[in-house]
């Protein structure tokens, strides 16, 4: 369930979004080129071959003209590198992405539509020299195509089930900086055992979450093994028995939304309008990590964050959940 276009809804085959998606390939230029920082090591190993699940990505040289389709931007950021083209993102067009400030600038990159179609034309005008669908939920039925544009790099297992460590080991290898990407998964690590650390209590507490995508259109994350929960399970948290026993297929009915309930309760929302309906539920309204204020409730650019988490956006995410999960780890074990 990755993709800004592919969120939880996506994944549930329900309309748009569970999170963060990409639309319109609008605005960038097409005649930029990616950068590297100087303060970044050179890139070294070349050619390169990394074997995924569709085959084999050669990549003779250090690439300079990189495509990211499904959040590479972040750990392209950390090497010091900015992508000529990512997927845009829906719910903040403009590219400049809180996580990625002082990082990477991606107003001069073109923002791809991966929502729908892909438009191949436009990916092959941009002459890339490396295009990474590392965890693009269409590839399957793109790859043999984008791999005759430019060396592509897709995923090991399915989409959305590859670790944000995996992927980000996989970029730094694709570029030629990967000891670099071995030092950016470092910090990021750091910055969730530091969590660990100043809140033990989140330790075998429970979690949902859930996306509000449509008038009584609820999809809940019920994967185990899929990235959205990743997070948690580091924090370690473990998802609500209460959704693995009432949700089928990610799906959830209004009728039983109080199988929400967890010690942590994380839901996003589409729109304003459709929070505004759910604050009026009450049978939301009465469930007890609500009513507890052990519920957040967030927009749909944070919930898209939440569901895709990145080598970036996470230390990112734990500043948006902290004040909820300082509440969470204060409540004594049940």
């Amino acid at each position: 369930m990755r993709n800004r276009a592919r969120t939880l809804v996506a994944a549930c085959a329900a309309a748009a979004v569970l999170m963060v998606g990409t639309a319109c390939a609008s605005g960038g230029d097409s005649g930029g080129t990616s950068t590297s920082s100087g303060a970044h090591e050179a890139a070294t190993g070349f050619p390169v071959k990394l074997q995924h699940r569709f085959g084999t990505a050669t990549i003779p040289a250090e690439p300079k003209r990189i495509i990211a389709l499904s959040y590479e931007e972040d750990t392209l950021a950390t090497l010091g590198i900015t992508p000529i083209a990512y997927a845009k993102n829906e719910y903040k067009p403009d590219g400049a992405f809180p996580w990625l400030a002082g990082k990477a600038d991606l107003s001069k990159a073109t923002a791809l539509d991966t929502t729908g179609d892909l438009n191949l034309e436009q990916i092959a005008s941009l002459r890339p020299d490396l295009i990474l669908a590392t965890n693009f939920y269409g590839l399957t039925d793109y790859y043999e195509r984008l791999s005759k544009i430019a060396p592509t790099v897709g995923f090991d297992k399915d989409a959305g089930i590859s670790t944000w460590q995996e992927v980000s080991t996989v970029i730094g290898k694709a570029v030629g900086r990967a000891a670099q990407a071995e030092k950016a998964i470092a910090a990021t690590e750091k910055s969730i055992s530091g969590i660990v650390t100043e809140l033990p209590g989140l330790t075998n507490k429970t979690f949902s979450y859930s996306f509000y995508y449509e008038p009584n259109g609820l999809a809940v994350i019920d994967d185990p093994r899929t990235i959205s929960i990743q997070l948690y399970d580091q924090l370690g948290m473990r998802l609500s028995p209460n959704v693995t026993r009432n949700v089928v297929d990610r799906s959830l009915s209004m009728e039983k939304i109080g199988a929400l309930d967890a010690d942590f309760l994380l839901i996003g929302f589409a729109s304003k309008e459709l929070r505004n309906e759910l604050a009026a539920n009450r049978l939301f309204q009465q469930i007890p990590a609500v009513t507890a204020g052990r519920a957040l409730e967030v927009d749909a650019f944070t919930a898209g964050a939440v569901n895709n988490p990145t080598i970036l956006n996470i230390p990112w995410q734990l500043d948006q959940l902290r004040p909820t999960l300082t509440k969470v780890a204060a409540v004594a074990a049940g």
